[in-house]
Parts: C-alpha cells; structure tokens; sequence
C-alpha cells in the first residue's frame, strides 16, 4: 500500500488496506460469505461483516445467512445500497426504556448516529471538524414570527467575518432581491454575493462577498460578565477540533479567564456544537476543573465484549496512524487496529487540571437541538463533580462515538463504544432536558446580555447569589481581551455530528 501523503485528523482512524475480496474473520463464523462475487458484493458483505464485530450493540445482529447483505440492490448508486444494508442492521437493537431502536432516526432510512460515506481524504467531514473552511463563511436561520432570515452563525477569519458581518444582522436583500429561501439559496450558489442587512441596532449597511479558502476557530465568543458584582466567564466554544487546533485558543481564554478575578461561575454556550473529538472534550474538562479533582475518574469507554477480548479479528485490516497521520510500528511491522487495546480499563480516562482556572464551582451550559455528541460528553463527565444547569432546549441524545473503518473506497462510521461518567451514567439516548427553558435567539449576538438563553442563565446567577426573593440582577458586560464574537464552520455545507477517537492505546507486544 502507498503511504499516504496527506495528515490526520480521521487519517488514524479511517486508512489501512482493503482487498475487496474479504479476510479472515473469527473462527468461530466460517464460512460465513461467498468467496465469489461482484465488487459491489463484497462491500456489501464486508459492512455486514466489520459491524459483526465492531458494532457497539453486535449482539444484536443476525448471522450472515439471516442478514443476507447482498439483497440490497435495489438503490440507484453502489451508496444507496450501501446505506440501506447500514440501515437495516441499525434497527436491531431495541432500547427497552422507549420501546424503540438506539438508532431509530428522525429521517426516514437514516440511523441516528451510524452512517457510510465516500472516502474523500481531508475533505467533506474532515475539513468540517478542522480549522479549514472553504465558502462564504455563514450561517443563517429563519425566523419563525416572519419572513425575516437573520444570521446565527458566523465563521472566524472568513469571507463573512472580514466583512463584518455578526450573528444578530438580518438579511433584507440578496443580490438586488427581497430576501426569501430561493433567492438565498441561489445566491449562496454563486461565487460571489451581495447582501443588504439591517443591523441589530437598526443601521442598514450593504456588503459584498467573495468565497474563499480561510482558516478558523472553535472558539465563537469569550469574555467576562459582571452579575451581582461578580465576575461570570462566557465562552461560547463551536466544535471539538483536533486537539493540536484547538490547544492553543483555549488555553488562552482561560489565562485571561484566571487573571479576571475569583470566578465561581461560568456559561457555557454550546447550542452549535455538534460535537468532534474526545481528546479535545477531556482537555476542556481539565482546563474547567480543579486540582482538587486530579487522579478521579472522568469518564470511561465501553465496547462491546468481542472488541473488548480482542477478538474482533478483522480489524487486522485497518492501519493504525498516530495522531499526525504517521505511520506506527510494532517490532517491526505495521500496527493496525486490532493491536489497540479496547478495554474498558485501558479505556477509562482520569482529570488532570490544565491551566491556573482553579476556583470554578458552577457551570451552566447553554443548550438546543443541535447540542450532541462530544458536547453532551462534556456536560455528563462534569455533572458529577460541579453544580450544572441546562439553559435551552432538549440536546440531541448521542452518549455513544465511533472510528472510522475504511472500506474500499468508503469510510464506515457504526457506533463503536458508549461513554460513561464517573458514576457511571451513559443514559442520555434521548438527549438532556434543560433545566430552564429558553429560547435561542437570533436576534442577538454571542455573549449578549439581552440574548434570550444568555439573560435566562445570568438571570439565574444572580438570583443565586443575590437570594431567590431578589430583584433581576444587573448585568455589566465586561471585555476582557478575548476573541471576537465569531463562529466557525468548515464552508457552507452541514456540520458534521459525531464523537471521535483520534488517539488510542495499542496493546504492547513483545
């Protein structure tokens, strides 16, 4: 096999080398599939088959011969048979406590979390979890009370930023027309745009826009907040990047955070973040905790018992890549993944304080339907060692993360282990219930006082600390040299949903 040329991000977890003619598997399964057959075939099979072993409710599914995967011909691409036999398989296991599959989706033929894809190296999903955008730079939302399209989200160090555009402006016109859902739509299509918007404080200001290549920032928005005297950290934080992306911003914000004053409370904003790798999560939670907390459980991984055996023999397939893309050796040969030890105890992760932030005590996060994965991750590994309070809507519901097994030339993403808390709490499928409910308002910028979610949180806060039977406590906003209210997403194009592994722990050989 050719090395590849390019680095990382899901290159560690997504390369090795396939035949299309399928390996071994467990003993235990010969013969379990035809030795003959199309290219189309064994794709199907080997789909069947890796989820056979690597799928996190395994135990479910039926035998080869039951399954049959070849059956799925019936969809106009190699992709849409391809999806169809993933679908099928994900329907099996029945969460008893809703009655219902863990992967029954809100799309018709559309798991909740598993999915199958082409293999397009560091773009489509990969450039979405990097700092890499491509694109105009925005996002936008429509207005339920009207036909008024307002931006909610918008990209760091893109076209959009550079141009001032900020989450709050609504959009008039586009290109010389009335703003409305074709007319954005073809716009967004062109290379270039013309946008009229009317400010957040009434000023009408015309901008034109070119797309572009640009490099970004999980990080949308940080600054101090001053409730009933006391200082309130506010970090609105976009995706879970790679960790080498993302280190260097947040340890910033949380030094200027550490010299702010005596912070108890803090706001988390997380409405947009669809979550992303679990290194950068943890590394998160280690920025928020305190010494107190080192050397305690914070979170574990759980797979499922042939993964945890080391049985799952046709992961001898799949090239292990570090970090950065490069290759690993073990005595000489090439590692893969079924030299990755999937444990449960090589797999359960302990704080480790990270920066000088020492005196947290409360977290609210702000939450809505877009809140998944990696995010709801965060929430549950800190609710048993803080004070946390849900601000929004209900989260997405994804306690459970994946690898990616590179197939021919497809990228296959089952839901590969389930994350627990330290007490062991994982049951979140249908997503955490806010606390307070609360809009998410558009209308108003990241780390506005007026912003609905924000106001409901800080509103709380002061009622806190002032007594319940208080007046609403005065909110001064204070700048603190932070980043600029900002968004980032890679391009237009969706955000990717899910919850990463990019570092493992091989197994040592002699």
């Amino acid at each position: 096999m050719v090395k590849p040329r390019y680095k990382g991000l899901f290159l560690l977890l997504l390369t090795g080398f396939f035949a299309c003619k399928k390996t071994s598997v467990i003993e235990t399964e010969l013969p379990v599939s035809p030795t003959t057959g199309s290219r189309t075939a064994f794709t199907l099979d080997s789909i069947y088959l890796y989820a056979r072993q690597t799928y996190l409710w395994n135990d479910a599914l039926p035998d080869y011969s039951v399954f049959n995967p070849r059956r799925f011909t019936s969809g106009a691409t190699d992709l849409q048979n391809f999806k169809a036999a993933l679908y099928a398989f994900s329907q099996y296991k029945i969460n008893t406590a809703s009655g219902f599959p863990f992967e029954k989706g809100a799309l018709p033929g559309v798991p909740k979390y598993s999915f199958i894809d082409l293999y397009t190296g560091n773009k489509g999903v990969v450039a979405s979890l990097d700092t890499e955008g491509n694109g105009y730079g925005f996002g936008l939302e429509f207005a339920s009370f009207g036909e008024e399209f307002y931006v909610k989200l918008v990209y760091p160090n893109s076209p959009a930023a550079m141009a001032g555009i900020k989450r709050g402006d609504e959009v008039r016109f586009v290109n010389g027309t009335a703003a409305s859902s074709a007319s954005l739509l073809a716009g967004l299509d062109g290379a270039s745009l013309t946008l009229d918007l009317l400010r957040q404080e009434g000023l009408p200001v015309a901008v034109e826009l070119q797309k572009a290549s640009y490099r970004s920032d999980p990080v949308l928005d940080a600054q101090l907040l001053r409730v009933a005297n006391k200082p309130v950290a506010y970090l609105a934080y976009g995706h879970f990047a790679p960790l080498s992306s993302s280190k260097e911003g947040l340890n910033k914000n949380f030094a200027d955070f550490a010299v702010g004053g005596h912070i108890e409370t803090m706001v988390i904003d997380l409405r947009y973040n669809h979550g992303g790798y679990v290194e950068t999560a943890r590394y998160l939670a280690n920025l928020l905790a305190t010494s107190a907390l080192n050397n305690k459980v914070m979170c574990s991984e759980q797979y499922n018992s042939l993964m945890q055996q080391g049985k799952a023999t046709l992961l001898k397939n799949q090239l292990y890549f570090d970090g950065n893309g490069q290759a690993v050796y073990l005595n000489g040969r090439r590692a893969t993944y079924a030299d990755v030890d999937f444990s449960t105890t090589g797999n359960t992760y302990r704080f480790s304080k990270a920066g000088s932030l020492q005196t947290l005590q409360n977290i609210y996060f702000l939450i809505s339907n877009e809140t998944a994965s990696a995010s709801e991750m965060l929430i549950n590994i800190l609710k048993p060692y803080f004070k946390v309070k849900l601000i929004g809507s209900q989260t997405y519901g994804k306690p459970v993360g994946f690898f990616g097994i590179k197939i021919d030339q497809y990228n296959l993403y089952t839901a590969g282990f389930l994350i627990k808390n330290a007490q062991g709490n994982s049951d979140y499928f249908d997503g955490f219930i806010p606390d307070i409910a609360a809009d998410d308002d558009v209308t108003h910028n990241f780390g506005d006082p007026q912003e609905s979610s924000l106001q409901a949180a800080l509103q709380d806060i002061g009622q806190t600390e002032s007594g319940p039977n208080s007046q609403q406590s005065s909110v001064v906003k204070q700048k603190y040299g932070l980043r600029p209210s900002v968004q980032r997403l890679s391009g237009n194009g969706p955000f990717f949903s899910g919850m990463i592994k990019q570092e493992m722990k091989l197994i040592k050989t002699e």
